[in-house]
Parts: C-alpha cells; sequence; structure tokens
C-alpha cells in the first residue's frame, strides 16, 4: 500500500461510523469514487473481495458503454 500522509484518514472515518476498528480484511470503500472525500456518508465498509468484485464489474461496464460509444459512432457515418 502507498504510504500517504492521509492514506488512512477514510479507514478512521469509517471505523469511528462504525464504532469499532476496521477488520483487516475489510475496506473503506469511496461510494462517489472520490479519493478525497472523507465524509462518513460517502463511505461503505466491505470485504476486500466484494470491493475487488465492485471495482470489476464497474470497469467492465465502463468498457462496455464505451464500445456502444463507439458503435453509434460509427453507425453515424453511414
Amino acid at each position: 500500500m502507498r504510504d500517504r500522509p492521509n492514506d488512512r484518514v477514510h479507514r478512521r472515518v469509517a471505523a469511528a461510523k462504525l464504532g469499532r476498528p476496521l477488520k483487516p480484511t475489510e475496506v473503506a470503500h469511496h461510494l462517489d469514487e472520490d479519493k478525497a472525500n472523507n465524509q462518513g456518508a460517502n463511505l461503505a465498509v466491505e470485504s476486500r473481495s466484494n470491493h475487488t468484485i465492485r471495482h470489476n464489474q464497474t470497469r467492465q461496464l465502463g468498457r462496455l458503454r464505451a464500445a456502444l460509444r463507439m458503435i453509434r459512432e460509427r453507425s453515424k457515418l453511414y
């Protein structure tokens, strides 16, 4: 993990929201994907495996959207 001064702020905020420390297997996920937004309402605690699945699905959805945009743009050319 990268060593940044505010790297764990989101974990501390999420822990305070839960009322307990986060387990090493838990992740504080930024719902709006803005890593600078560490407000409690923007953080969801989930397992590392679920977090990985969530991000993989988001990337896959982004690729599908990009492919659809390309198809639409090509169809406009004809």
